[in-house]
């Protein structure tokens, strides 16, 4: 019935109780009717769906009937089904499933069934369908039919076969035919018997004798028999479909007919038998009779089979005239006459059959009452019809319902895109908001520096106008002296005596000047000359470097050796200048603090200097007032003035003393507050000295003028006095501006950005000179006594497994007195001590012999298939090649008169246990041609240096070159004649092609000289490549370019020529054309009708693209890469990420069919001869966790293998190596760190120490009949074979193997990292390097990097000897807030490398952590806290911190006062740092120009000192800003907040988007050097882990819940959904607990998930043990619906639900949420886990509302939030 009104309409407010029965509760609380068509009256709470549908129904709302029923409506939902009629509902149904189409019932048969209402049987089979209890089989005719048919050819009712073939008879056609025998069933070999025609046995074949006059009798008695069989089995049938017509819906008027039939049946069968049993008494009583008889029976054999034919016509007509069931009566009829044949046949033969007339009876009751039924059923062809027409409306309106749906689910999906990416416009937004604010603050600056140089140029615009109205009062006031002297100079002549005694004391004046002078250039000297040194040095290094620039660019690659020379030289001189620059500018720095004290003494000086000045000013002012009146005056005057000069000047010679003896006991101090301090002052005496210079100028014209005008005397002692005077001042003058621009050339030297930019080119010019000189493919002569020391440039970590060293030799001219070659040394590489380690080759007993040494003893591999005596006067290539222990020498020696070569191989193996060569990188030396004096060759190379030609090719991968020197030894390159190469089959391919090392490239100017844009514009280039990367062609000009690139690879064009739209990108999307399998691709860019661009890949069409109209603006290209300053440009740079060089090989370019030289172009760099093929060999792979390599090959692996590897991974765990053969396996895989091979599932393990540090590990397997081996690195161990002594069954066969994972073996984990130099045994080709280019299946792998990052070390400041360690049970004090911890941040603790891993579970509990890194960002206010150190933060503060984050926002340190008027912080603000702090009322603001959230690891240093400050980022990038002081003392409390604040902190001071926590990693917080100490609180901070992370929440081993915010609660109802990847087999996964102690815990136990229920009257629970364990390290989907009492748990489909008791008054407690635990507290005793849940959680999902964690009402523990360690 309906629900109670008040019920119905309750508020939402209000405790929900259950719907009355036909009701269910929707989402909004109401009840709501059930609509499930009156098949149910039942339904689930939220979804409406009914649940128990009555009457056959089935369906959401029991709008369906199960298959095999059809319903009672055609338009509408059924009320109910019946069982389809196929062909009888509910006794015969033999149909899968039925419908209704155009007012009929279809039916859809089973197998054996056929017929519109499967009414007959199938072909192939018989039977009655028609018939109650009668189904169809399959003939049998003992395969003995037709085999041209498809079915066996029997009777269709009967069973009985038709055409017996292999002459044979019988009902199955089971027995040789009269007159054959044999065996027709099995070996079907029925032959004629041979009794002349007489009987024989029909099995054995013997003749029957004594039945001579009886044979027509035999055959006789034989056809009867068989005929009396069939006929038995035809009244079975008959009766069969007696019943069956019996029970037909149209036979009730023929019941009275056919029992009267029955009755005469019964009747003639039963005289039948009579004449049976007495024929048969006639025929054994007398031959006579037999004989009579045997006429009859033939005549009867004639009517039976007369009988038999129509029987069998009768019956097909009857077959098909059953398959219109509208014509009952007819059928029925025929039915009659087939019982009336079937009677006659009865009389004929004898045989009587008895019929039960009771069961008749019953059958005709129970026809009457169907009959009776089915004429009182109305017709219902219009309520069909109408049915039919509904239903395809309501299917119409399901379909357009789930259509919305799905476009409601895909617009839902949308939602988080779309908030991040207004997330992101948000943070772009107040980036480019704030951008404009400090371009406006620019502005207003400009505007006011505009202002206040106006008003000075003003100011010295009215000061220019009263100078000069004052000189022309001083012309004046000139010419009236003149005029007034005619008096004085009478005077003058009575001066000569004063004059004369003038002199004497100028002499004095003199001596003295001469000492002044002395100390002043003393004074300048002491400065001077150290300064200038260092100032000259780096001149000369900044000449050195533009000399090695054009020494680059002028080497043409063309066998040029001087040019070659003269790079490494220089490079020799860069290092030797830098080393002195440095030097050079210590000593500068160590006498800066004597600058300083000396510039402060002249300081004085020139004060006073200014004084004296100004008064000497007044006086000659005072002077030129008398001269008016009486020369007498002036000439005493002048007297007076000179003699004050020279107390003055001896007064200088003092001071000036002084200031040297305070010079030479200066003591040093801080040198950078001095540095700041001395150019403050310097700039205030520069100040100063302009003003003397300005004041005192006047006064030396003035001089000079009175000088002037009493030349008519003898005034040259005056003059000269003065001008000494002068000079003194002047000079004085002069030291100051030098002083101030030496010591701006120290302050120069502090490490700034511009110092780093210029190491980094010193660098980039070192490498180029390196690789340039690697590649100058020339030889050396050597003439015994010379030896190079070459440089190896290949990794030795890469050559320890695998080495291959490649080089042409000539040997000198044959000497005719010498029967073979002398013993000669060659190359050593090796240890410097030439003990152990080492690899060499050299020339014993006329055979080149190849030598290596593994550690323990020498291993010799003689070539003397070819004595070197042998060889031709011309250079052989020889190739020596260690692959673990085994060793090869090889030998190519070309012909001149063809291009035939012959070819020589040896090889050798150590005997020894040891496969690596272990080389030291600081202890490693390369020795060609000989050795230098001071070393000793080991024995087994001590030979006499080399005498012939030599030249390197190839080491590894990498080409190298003898020019590529670290020093020579008894040779001059520049004068020694290289021997010439002939031009030989293998050196005219070298010229073909080009080689490109990836650092190297071609630059083509004035493209246009050889062709011109056109119509038409087309570039050609064949590449050869193994790597993902790199760049192609490179046109640039301004802002416009073009860049042919390989992208993973693949080719992408982007291009922009000025278009309006920007940059044209053209990809091969369609993955057509791939290009580093290295081979030979031949690549096209066509330019079409200025509009098209179109790319074409070896004569295929790949893409195109048409363009805005705009022609191509360049001309010059760049080919296989580019300078630094061009791709680092800011122009390409956002267009353009890609900067990666080519490497490989190239030839072949042509422009507009015209081909370029690429080593003639005088700019091309790097770039050498030929296409060396160990270069394009792909040795190593790198795995991402999702990929794997396969190949196929001939390999024997568990017996007689030996096999290794070089591995390089940071993660824990992953399949290294994988082989199955049937159930034997054969892995290597790493297991927590640790090497484990498993053989056969006999497992070997590396011993307690991790290999996922990051560096280069090898492995060697070794299987053996007896043992087992696996070596890592040099530890060996073992285990004995189990199958010893048992013979293998595997045979070699090829056998697909994988490297880096498997996809047929999801127990383990996909490999992330490096694997390289691979090597088997082989049973068809010798040991030899994987080439991962050739294997047949490529998964995701790159085949060329190897992107494995150690850790970043920490580049300015390490730990201090007293340095403090975070100490436990210390500064626990403080109270807990809203957010407090619940948990001691000691407990902080990182996971152990040997952590014990649960046997459950794939991954390890505790994944590998980065010491004394931590994970913030969880929350918003995620942190640690530090109490107030010691020490005061206002003087000076220096603290240093390590991150790595790939955050756009967050607070990484912060610090105040209680007020938050004194504060400093660092935090990130788009991408880059910010360090702020206040000085006063002002802030001090330093922000990077560089972003740092790129997931790296970066050192920051920032430094507070009084109104000044620091940044400095990675040791190189150094920022620097100030303030005025304001002399207010800072006042800071406290406490010191990392990677986050306390709620409601630094919102004064920072914008908001930085105030919430970092997320991301802080590590290493120092202050002046030394470590703080252990945090007093945390707030959701856990370890930082090692490897890639996931989103998601992780639960570490150390305990920890998030609990849900209150938007978030479970009760009575609700539906929870989440996915989790454990690492614990137990734990809490969900937990509500309510005040009256009700509850549900879902929780994992031993890998079982176990939901558990109290709601108020009892506990029940419910759990599912799914088929895969949820410890496999996968992600699992579990899902927990409750409705009241009924509680179900979905563990990855796997469904189970239990019903517990019914609270008659339930009350919805709407409990909070936990998840990944429970405070212990709040758990019963059967309730509490064994250990914390470990592991992650994500897609966290309540009744269809998505979970944030971020937004949880409080976070306890070690959890972290939104970051889950993917391993």
């Amino acid at each position: 019935g309906r629900p109670d009104a008040p019920e119905a309409s309750a508020p939402r407010e209000a405790a929900p109780q259950k719907c009355d029965a036909g009701f269910f509760r929707a989402f909004s609380g109401e009840c709501l009717p059930c609509d499930c068509n009156g098949n149910s009256n039942e339904c689930s709470d939220g979804s409406g769906f009914c649940v128990n549908c009555q009457r056959n129904t089935t369906g959401e709302h029991c709008e369906k009937c199960l298959d095999g029923y059809i319903g009672d409506s055609i338009r509408e939902a059924p009320h109910s089904c019946q069982p389809c009629p196929c062909p009888l509902p509910h006794l015969a149904n033999f149909a899968e499933s039925c419908y209704r189409k155009n007012g009929a019932v279809r039916c859809i048969c089973k197998e054996n069934y056929a017929g519109p209402n499967c009414e007959r049987c199938a072909p192939g089979y018989y039977g009655n369908p028609l018939l109650i209890g009668s189904t169809c089989r399959k003939c049998d005719c003992s395969g003995n039919s037709d085999p041209n048919l498809i079915f066996e050819d029997c009777d269709e009712v009967t069973g009985q076969c038709r055409n017996c073939l292999r002459n044979t008879t019988g009902f199955k056609c089971e027995r040789c035919a009269p007159g054959y025998y044999g065996d027709a069933r099995t070996a079907k070999n029925c032959a004629v018997c041979n009794c002349g025609g007489g009987p024989c046995d029909s099995v054995s074949g013997e003749c029957l004798e004594g039945f001579e006059l009886s044979t027509g009798c035999d055959k006789c008695v034989w056809d009867l028999t068989d005929d009396l069989r069939l006929a038995a089995l035809s009244i079975e049938e008959s009766k069969s479909g007696l019943l069956s017509v019996s029970s037909g819906a149209a036979a009730h008027r023929h019941v009275n007919g056919m029992n009267s039939t029955i009755h005469l049946l019964k009747t003639k069968l039963s005289e039948r038998e009579n004449q049976y049993i007495l024929r048969k008494i006639q025929i054994n009583n007398a031959e006579n009779t037999m004989k009579s008889l045997l006429s009859d029976v033939e005549e009867l054999a004639e009517k039976g089979n007369q009988a038999s034919r129509k029987g069998q016509l009768v019956h097909k007509e009857s077959v098909d005239t059953t398959g219109h069931a509208t014509h009952l009566v007819e059928q029925a009829r025929n039915m009659r006459d087939k019982i009336q044949e079937i009677n006659n046949k009865m009389l004929y033969y004898g045989e009587e059959q008895e019929l039960d007339p009771e069961e008749i009876t019953e059958k005709l009751v129970l026809a009457q009452k169907m009959l009776e039924e089915i004429r009182h059923r109305p017709p219902f062809l219009t309520q069909r019809e109408l049915v039919d027409a509904e239903a395809d409306e309501a299917h119409e309106l399901l379909s357009q319902a789930e259509s919305w749906q799905r476009l409601h689910n895909d617009t839902r999906s949308l939602f988080p895109v779309v908030l991040e990416q207004l997330d992101d416009y948000t943070a772009k937004l107040s980036g480019l908001r704030e951008s404009l604010d400090q371009a406006l603050d620019h502005v207003r600056d400009t505007e006011d520096m505009n202002r206040a140089t106006a008003a000075r140029q003003r100011d010295h615009e009215k000061q220019h106008e009263r100078v000069r109205e004052q000189v022309e009062a001083v012309n004046t006031s000139l010419s009236t002296s003149a005029n007034s002297l005619t008096v004085p100079r009478l005077i003058l002549v009575e001066l000569d005596d004063i004059i004369k005694n003038a002199s004497g004391i100028y002499a004095e004046i003199d001596g003295a000047k001469n000492e002044l002078q002395g100390k002043l250039s003393n004074l300048s000297n002491l400065n001077h000359d150290l300064v200038q040194e260092a100032v000259d040095h780096a001149h000369n290094l900044q000449q050195e470097a533009d000399e090695l620039s054009r020494n680059l660019h002028n080497s043409d690659m063309n066998g040029l050796v001087q040019k070659a020379l003269d790079a490494s030289n220089v490079y020799e001189n860069i290092v030797n200048y830098v080393g002195e620059a440095n030097e050079t500018a210590e000593l500068a720095l160590n006498i800066t603090d004597r600058i300083y004290d000396a510039v402060s003494g002249i300081d004085t000086q020139i004060i006073y200097h200014k004084d004296e000045s100004d008064h000497l000013l007044n006086q000659a002012r005072e002077l030129e007032a008398r001269a008016d009146s009486s020369s007498e005056e002036a000439v005493a005057d002048t007297s007076k003035r000179v003699s004050g000069a020279l107390t003055r000047k001896s007064a200088l010679k003092h001071r000036l003393d002084d200031a040297v003896k305070r010079l030479q006991a200066a003591e040093r101090g801080d040198v950078r507050q001095r540095l700041g301090q001395s150019k403050l002052v310097v700039e205030q005496a520069n100040q100063t000295t302009v003003e003397v210079q300005q004041v005192t100028a006047p006064m030396a014209n003035n001089l000079t003028n009175w000088s002037q005008n009493l030349q008519n005397f003898d005034s040259s002692a005056y003059n000269t006095a003065v001008d000494s005077a002068r000079d003194a001042v002047r000079n004085l003058t002069e030291v100051v501006p030098q002083l101030l621009d030496q010591l701006r050339t120290v302050e120069q030297k502090r490490p700034a950005s511009n110092v780093s930019a210029s190491i980094q080119r010193i660098r980039e010019l070192i490498a180029q000179t390196r690789s340039v000189a690697s590649k100058i493919q020339v030889s050396m002569m050597f003439d015994g006594q010379a030896a190079v020391d070459v440089h190896p440039k290949t990794s030795l970590d890469d050559l320890k497994a695998f080495t291959s060293l490649s080089l042409y030799m000539k040997p000198p001219a044959k000497q005719p007195e010498l029967a073979g070659t002398a013993d000669q040394f060659i190359l050593y590489l090796g240890s410097k001590n030439a003990k152990k380690e080492y690899m060499g080759l050299a020339i014993k007993n006329d055979n080149l012999v190849y030598i290596y040494n593994l550690g323990t003893k020498d291993v010799e591999i003689p070539l003397d298939s070819k004595p070197v005596s042998s060889w031709p006067a011309h250079f052989s290539i020889v190739k020596i090649e260690r692959v673990g222990k085994h060793g090869k020498v090889f030998l190519t020696v070309p012909s001149l008169s063809s291009t035939a070569e012959e070819k020589f191989i040896k090889k050798g193996e150590f005997a020894g246990d040891d496969s690596l060569l272990d080389l030291d990188p600081k202890d490693t030396v390369f020795y060609v041609g000989g050795v230098p004096s001071d070393f000793k060759l080991p024995a087994s190379l001590n030979l006499p240096g080399y005498v012939g030609c030599l030249e390197l090719a190839t080491l590894n991968n990498d080409v190298i070159s003898l020019y590529n020197f670290k020093h020579i030894y008894n040779m001059d390159p520049s004068k020694s004649v290289p021997c010439a190469r002939d031009k030989l089959a293998f050196t005219q391919s070298r010229a073909a092609s080009y080689f490109f090392d990836g650092s190297s490239y071609a630059v083509v100017r004035d493209i246009t000289r050889r062709g011109r844009f056109g119509q038409v514009t087309r570039f050609d280039i064949e590449v050869r490549t193994p790597a993902d990367n790199g760049l192609v062609l490179l046109m640039v000009n301004g802002s416009m370019f073009f860049s042919l690139e390989m992208r993973s690879g693949y080719l992408h064009v982007f291009y922009d020529f000025g278009f309006s739209g920007g940059p044209v990108h053209l990809e091969d999307t369609l993955k057509k054309a791939q290009i580093n399998d290295a081979k030979y691709h031949e690549i096209s860019i066509i330019y079409h009708n200025d509009k098209k661009m179109i790319l074409v890949v070896d004569r295929r069409h790949v893409k195109s693209m048409d363009n805005e109209k705009m022609k191509i603006p360049f001309t010059d290209i760049y080919i296989g890469g580019a300078p630094p300053e061009i791709l680092q440009s800011r122009t390409l740079r956002g267009h353009l990420p890609l900067d990666i060089n080519f490497r490989g090989c190239m030839k072949g370019f042509q422009f507009q069919k015209k081909d370029f030289n690429l080593l003639e172009q005088k700019e091309t760099l790097g770039v050498g001869y030929g296409c060396p093929e160990d270069s394009l060999i792909s040795r190593r792979a790198y795995f991402n966790g999702q990929s794997f390599i396969a190949s196929t090959q001939k390999i024997s692996f568990f017996d007689g293998f030996e096999g290794g590897f070089n591995f390089r991974t940071l993660q824990p765990n992953g399949l290294l190596f994988y082989y199955a053969s049937g159930s034997d396996v054969f892995s290597i895989s790493l297991d927590n760190g640790t090497v484990t091979m498993n053989v056969k599932g006999t497992k070997v393990q590396s011993s307690d120490k991790r290999y996922h540090d990051g560096l280069p590990h090898f492995i060697i397997t070794s299987i053996s009949p007896t043992r087992y081996e696996l070596v890592v690195d040099k530890s060996r161990l073992g285990s004995k074979n189990p199958t010893k002594g048992k013979a293998e069954q595997n045979q070699a066969s090829e056998k697909k193997f994988y490297f880096g994972g498997s996809p047929i073996s999801p127990q383990y984990a996909n490999f992330t990292g490096c694997i390289s130099n691979a090597y088997f045994t082989r049973l068809d080709k010798d040991v030899e390097v994987e080439d991962f280019q050739r294997y047949s299946e490529k998964v995701h792998t790159s085949l060329y990097e190897c992107p494995i990052e150690s850790s970043p070390l920490f580049l300015l400041h390490k730990k201090a000897k007293n340095s403090s360690r975070p100490k436990p049970n210390q500064n626990k004090k403080g109270g807990k807030s809203k957010d407090a911890p619940s948990w001691d941040p000691v407990a902080l603790k990182f996971p152990e490398q040997n952590a014990p891993r649960d046997s459950h579970c794939h991954l390890s509990s505790s994944p590998r952590a980065i010491e004394h890194a931590y994970q913030y960002g969880g929350t918003a206010n995620s942190r640690q806290e530090f109490e107030h150190l010691k020490g005061d933060f206002g003087e000076k503060s220096q603290f240093s911190i390590r991150l790595k984050t790939r955050s756009s926002h967050g607070m990484i340190f912060y610090v105040s006062d209680q007020e938050e008027n004194d504060f400093m912080t660092l935090f990130l603000a788009h991408g880059r740092l910010v360090f702020m702090f206040n000085v006063g009322h002002k802030k001090l603001k330093i922000r990077s120009q560089e972003r740092y959230n790129d997931g790296l690891w970066h050192d920051v240093i920032f430094v507070h000192e009084k109104s000044s400050g620091r940044l400095i980022i990675d040791g190189l990038r150094v920022l620097e800003e100030s303030l005025p002081s304001t002399g207010t003392a800072w006042k800071i409390k406290g406490p010191i907040y990392l990677g986050g604040v306390a709620p409601g902190r630094a919102v004064k001071n920072v914008q908001i988007n930085s105030v919430y926590s970092l997320s991301g990693c802080l590590s290493s917080l120092q202050l002046n050097g030394a470590s703080i100490a252990s945090a007093s609180q945390t707030f959701s901070v856990t370890p930082c882990f090692e490897g890639p992370m996931e989103t998601g929440t992780y639960f570490s081993t150390e305990g920890g819940y998030v609990v849900l915010d209150e938007s978030f609660n479970i009760g009575l109802k609700f539906e929870i959904a989440f996915e989790v990847r454990p690492r614990s087999s137990s734990g809490t996964l969900v937990h509500g607990h309510s005040i009256s102690g009700e509850y549900l815990n879902v929780h994992i136990k031993n890998g079982q998930v176990i939901v558990k229920v109290n709601n108020g009257i009892k506990d029940f629970f419910t759990s599912v043990t799914p088929k895969q364990s949820l410890c496999d390290g996968r992600w699992h989907r579990i899902t927990v619906i409750r409705d009241s009492n009924v509680v179900q748990l979905d563990v990855d489909s796997e469904v189970n639900h239990v019903v517990g008791p019914l609270n008659p008054k339930p009350v919805d407690h709407r409990e909070p949420v936990f998840v990944g635990g429970v405070p212990e507290s709040l758990l019963t005793p059967g309730l509490a886990p064994s250990k914390p849940f470990t592991g992650c959680v994500r897609h966290f999902v309540i009744d269809g509302r998505p979970v944030s964690f971020n937004k949880a009402a409080l976070v306890s523990g070690a959890v972290s939030i939104n970051s889950c360690p993917a391993a």
